[in-house]
């Protein structure tokens, strides 16, 4: 089972891959997987919009646009991104 940190670490360190180095203020969790909404840094505004995805049981990465299933969306619960202050340093 993963923690929160390491979900948020290993999304971090793909979406890098992409130039998505900064955290909005969009972080969930959705049951079985928590949600990140990363940008560029120098983004004035989101360049589409689906979460990484991080499987809490087995660390698989997807991606969950709202859009997909509103149902879960409105189920799921917002996560303070303040807990991430150390780790969210854009590059």
């Amino acid at each position: 089972m993963m923690t929160l940190q390491e979900a948020y670490l290993k999304a971090k360190k793909e979406q890098e891959k992409r130039g998505r180095t900064r955290l909005t203020d969009d972080c969930r969790d959705f049951g079985a997987f928590w949600g990140f909404d990363f940008i560029n840094p120098t983004a004035q505004a989101r360049d589409g919009f689906a979460y990484i995805t991080v499987n809490k049981k087995t660390g698989d990465i997807r991606y969950f646009n709202p859009a997909m299933d509103f149902d879960l969306w409105d189920k799921s619960t917002p996560i303070p991104i303040e807990q991430f202050a150390e780790y969210n340093v854009a590059v």
